[in-house]
């Protein structure tokens, strides 16, 4: 199966998770590159607004395309209780190209499953497996059996295409 790992990381840590979860399915990945310099002064609160305001950021077109995918994980920081505006920006643009798709996230304590439900909607598909992993977490090794759950739901044999 021809699976496909698209994430977007403002401070580097759904980018860790997205390795992790690529390297254990043996996935390609391709990081969503936002235009709007959210790491400058303001850039944090610019992204509280745009998000609290239903807004998609102005993002680079994709290197690879997730229609030739058979599977596509997609992953957000949770912004203020939802994804990340270029996450939803990219499931805005792709949203006819997905497949089968599931979903991870990380965040600082809350807002995961609100999250996973506006990520369906705007991509019309609903998950085969979810994560959502707290960002003090990632680098204790706590959240290995997780990531090994949540890559094992989707590599399932029944998901493979015949």
């Amino acid at each position: 199966m021809k699976t496909l790992v698209v994430y977007y990381s403002r401070t580097g840590h759904v980018r860790e998770l997205a390795k992790k979860v690529a390297a254990a399915l043996g996935a390609d990945t391709d990081e969503i590159i936002d235009r709007d310099d959210r790491n400058r002064r303001g850039g944090y609160l610019r992204s509280v607004y745009q998000r609290i305001r239903g807004r998609s950021a102005n993002i680079e077109p994709a290197l690879k395309s997730p229609g030739g995918y058979d599977f596509v994980v997609v992953g957000t920081p949770v912004w203020v209780g939802s994804m990340s505006t270029p996450v939803r920006a990219y499931l805005e643009a792709h949203a006819r190209e997905l497949s089968k798709v599931a979903f991870f996230c990380t965040l600082g304590g809350s807002g995961a499953a609100t999250t996973f439900r506006k990520m369906e909607k705007l991509s019309g598909k609903t998950p085969v497996a979810t994560l959502a992993i707290v960002e003090r977490k990632l680098g204790d090794g706590s959240t290995q059996a997780e990531i090994a759950a949540f890559t094992a739901r989707i590599s399932s044999p029944a998901l493979v295409p015949a």
